[in-house]
């Protein structure tokens, strides 16, 4: 199995890298996540000229049709420079669940929207003091004139004040999952907008009988599309940890060569530069497992198996990562101002984002053969 992107692939990952580059000045993320949008609309134009938006989405529906290596070198390149634009949650989640379960009719009025880039979709799957994986408490209900109502509380919702459509799992008065459409300013719609910890957007929505519409079929279809969805999610977000934690160490490492104690750089000091190798060789580990899981999917589709273990070994590297460029920085790599503290809270938001390492842990463990899944239970 060849691990390395192609060159078209490659040609990709330096168009995005040098696209973000033109933007992504030192002070440029945290002046855009402190802005009303919470991200950069010239930016997010840019990356729609490039096709970006419709990576996921197929020809006939205005994308590009790519798999899962394109994502993968796509979000690595923004990760790189720290780059908040909402490509994975607002638009391939989404997508990809949009493409695993609705109708047909659905996905060509629904995947048009998301690849042109004038839209953005919003999951709504995390629920308040509920585990990822647990059956939904917001319930589908019926109505008197036969439309569905939805009754409940989903939250964090990544940038549901920019959405123009929620995607909301849900049970029926069965207890069937399923997905639903709800429009975000729907009649019943409460949110209370905020921020996550890397400081990007995310909501507490409330619905109170508001007004849905089923999309594709409820049971057995809706579990394995939203399985399948935070799957290729798991594995797609790694490539984005890889290029943050590559542009930590670079970063810390150039600190280490300016930064003078007793007159000498900090980089002469033996024990320094030991930790810096030992997080070089903690980067590129990731780097791999991100791409040997990147190839899998490219070779036979999301496999929930290979998702949780490539994201357990990537949130460990981005753990470290984060923890290590920190404490080499010193005090100056606490402050907002500084790139090295986005990076190294982005890296956190990934060990917790699709249900996080305590999610990927419990799966495993519920697993019929354990041996199946080794690093995810040792790693």
């Amino acid at each position: 199995m060849n691990l390395e992107p192609n060159e078209d692939q490659k040609l990709l990952f330096d168009t995005v890298d040098s696209l973000s580059n033109r933007y992504y000045t030192p002070n440029f993320r945290a002046d855009t996540v402190t802005g009303e949008l919470g991200w950069s609309a010239e930016v997010w134009s840019a990356l729609a000229e490039l096709g970006l938006t419709g990576l996921t989405i197929d020809e006939e529906y205005g994308g590009v049709g790519a798999g899962p290596a394109e994502v993968y070198v796509t979000l690595e390149a923004l990760g790189k420079h720290g780059a908040v634009e909402p490509l994975l949650d607002g638009v391939y989640v989404p997508s990809w669940l949009i493409a695993a379960l609705g109708t047909a009719e659905q996905q060509a009025a629904l995947l048009p929207r998301l690849a042109g880039g004038e839209e953005i979709f919003a999951v709504a799957h995390a629920e308040p003091g509920r585990v990822w994986d647990a059956a939904s408490t917001v319930t589908a209900t019926p109505a008197a004139d036969g439309s569905l109502l939805l009754d409940g509380v989903k939250s964090p919702v990544p940038h549901a004040d920019q959405a123009t459509m929620l995607l909301v799992s849900a049970v029926d008065r069965d207890g069937v999952p399923g997905v639903y459409l709800v429009e975000r300013d729907a009649a019943g719609v409460t949110r209370v907008d905020g921020r996550a910890t890397d400081w990007t957007h995310a909501s507490d929505v409330t619905f109170e009988s508001v007004p849905a519409t089923l999309l594709g079929a409820v049971g057995a279809a809706a579990e394995n599309a939203l399985a399948q969805t935070f799957s290729r999610a798991r594995i797609a977000v790694a490539g984005e940890a890889v290029g943050l934690a590559e542009a930590a160490l670079r970063d810390t490492v150039d600190y280490l060569g300016q930064r003078k104690q007793f007159r000498v750089p900090l980089s002469r000091f033996q024990a320094l530069v030991f930790r810096a190798a030992d997080l070089y060789a903690e980067v590129e580990l990731g780097r791999s497992f991100a791409l040997w899981a990147t190839a899998v999917t490219e070779d036979r589709g999301a496999d929930p198996v290979v998702a949780d273990d490539a994201f357990l070994f990537i949130a460990d590297m981005a753990r470290t990562t984060a923890e290590e460029a920190v404490q080499l920085h010193g005090g100056i790599g606490m402050t907002f101002e500084s790139p090295v503290a986005h990076y190294a809270a982005r890296l956190t938001a990934i060990t917790q984002s699709y249900g996080g390492v305590a999610a990927a842990r419990r799966r495993a463990l519920r697993a019929p053969d354990l041996t199946t899944v080794p690093g995810a239970l040792l790693n």
